[in-house]
């Protein structure tokens, strides 16, 4: 019983992921650009309520989106991308906010503050 559960969530985070990677620049918020590492790598990760930990891959998408926001400019189009990409790409706010603990990345700004406000 439990292998068909694990099976169903592999193949709707399979199906998800499809269907991420193939938006079009014209559907992903301007503020993103540079950011997209961490909203296409970390899909599996962001989208389940509980992710367990991310992969490997993630962690180096989101690495490489949290050292492209390294001003205060580049830190608000990257929590303003968060905000508007998040709940359309149906991302759990609490796992983005827990995403750089996951990953042991310490960004230079505060994830919750970027999340919640």
């Amino acid at each position: 019983m439990g292998e068909k559960k694990v099976l169903g969530v592999v193949m709707f985070v399979m199906a998800y992921c499809l269907a991420v990677t193939t938006f079009t620049a014209s559907q992903v918020p301007a503020t993103c650009n540079g950011f997209e590492p961490l909203l296409f790598q970390c899909v599996a990760y962001l989208v389940l309520p509980d992710p367990g930990t991310p992969s490997a891959h993630c962690c180096d998408g989101a690495r490489v989106a949290f050292q492209r926001a390294n001003n205060p400019q580049a830190i608000q189009n990257f929590c303003s991308c968060l905000v508007d990409a998040g709940p359309y790409l149906n991302f759990q706010p609490s796992s983005l906010v827990q995403l750089p603990v996951a990953c042991k990345i310490k960004p230079s700004f505060s994830m919750d503050k970027c999340i919640y406000g």
